[in-house]
């Protein structure tokens, strides 16, 4: 049938042939000379063809991968302790905690393997638990984890011994990139002594820096990579208050970034008045009030403090 109605119009039309050879591909049109109305194409499209199926939602790559009801993070562990050799959801867990806080730069694959086990270790060492290497019901819960419920109570372990810290000191009052001397490569044994690998040369450089910022983390003390008087304390160290004279900027955390524009090695410090920016300590009065001036001359509210 669309052969003849072909025909029919090349021998009428002539050279208009190919624009009528394109309408006649529409089968209702072969045999009809009406004009084309919208009604006309409609029904046109719907003859020999498939029905046409609703549109499907443009899902972005999150929506494709991740279902409504899929779960991001682990909230509960259906396990109280997890050791070498262990598989599955909890251990990738575990990975992904120790991962966020600097200590397994390793896939997370969900297998405790023996890398899996030095960060489960060196995490036990820096929060002063058995350093095992084995995450035990108090270490998950030291690192907040919560465990689905189960049919019969589990036994509790008795407090593990911590022993003692020794206190050794500190005759500055923070440490950080620039610094060297006896004090930081205490800083760097303490580090070590956690399992967190620095070299113990008295300088401190960029990897003493991330090894503090690691210690921080896990800590929970606020991760500049500076050991300031919390870090140190917490680490057991004692200051002598050798160097009492402070160039402080009173201000806080909001500014900091912008004080260590020109104060590289700024970082926030407290007094029984409240925390402020140390720019510098000094063992005399006159090198504080010099910083002190040069920090004015920058616009900051600054003076010096007396520990």
């Amino acid at each position: 049938m669309k052969q003849t109605a072909v025909r029919i119009l090349r021998r009428s039309i002539g050279g208009c042939s190919i624009g009528i050879l394109a309408l006649t591909g529409l089968p209702a049109l072969a045999s009809s000379t009406a004009p084309l109305t919208s009604s006309t194409l409609t029904s046109s499209a719907q003859v020999g063809a498939s029905p046409l199926r609703p549109r499907q939602p443009i899902l972005s790559q999150s929506e494709r991968l991740i279902s409504p009801s899929a779960q991001l993070i682990a909230v509960a562990l259906s396990r109280r302790e997890l050791r070498f050799g262990d598989t599955g959801a909890d251990v990738r867990a575990l990975q992904r905690y120790l991962s966020r806080n600097g200590l397994y730069p390793f896939m997370i694959d969900g297998t405790y393997n023996q890398e899996t086990a030095n960060s489960v270790a060196t995490y036990q060492r820096i929060r002063n638990l058995p350093a095992t290497g084995i995450a035990s019901e108090e270490t998950l819960k030291d690192m907040d984890f919560d465990f689905l419920p189960v049919a019969a109570s589990p036994t509790v372990a008795p407090a593990p011994n911590r022993g003692t810290t020794s206190n050794p000191a500190i005759r500055t009052g923070a440490l950080s990139i620039g610094s060297v001397g006896s004090d930081v490569t205490a800083l760097q044994e303490r580090l070590n002594s956690y399992g967190i690998a620095v070299v113990a040369d008295g300088v401190y450089g960029f990897e003493t820096q991330e090894g503090v910022r690691t210690y921080q983390r896990v800590q929970g003390l606020t991760a500049t990579g500076v050991a300031d008087p919390d870090t140190l304390e917490s680490m057991g160290f004692t200051a002598t208050n050798r160097y009492p004279y402070v160039a402080a900027v009173i201000a806080d955390e909001s500014q900091l970034e912008t004080v260590r524009q020109f104060f590289e090695n700024a970082y926030i410090d407290r007094n029984r008045r409240g925390r402020f920016i140390n720019i510098g300590s000094f063992d005399s009065r006159f090198p504080a009030e010099a910083r002190v001036k040069a920090a004015e001359a920058r616009g900051f509210d600054s003076r010096v403090l007396y520990r």
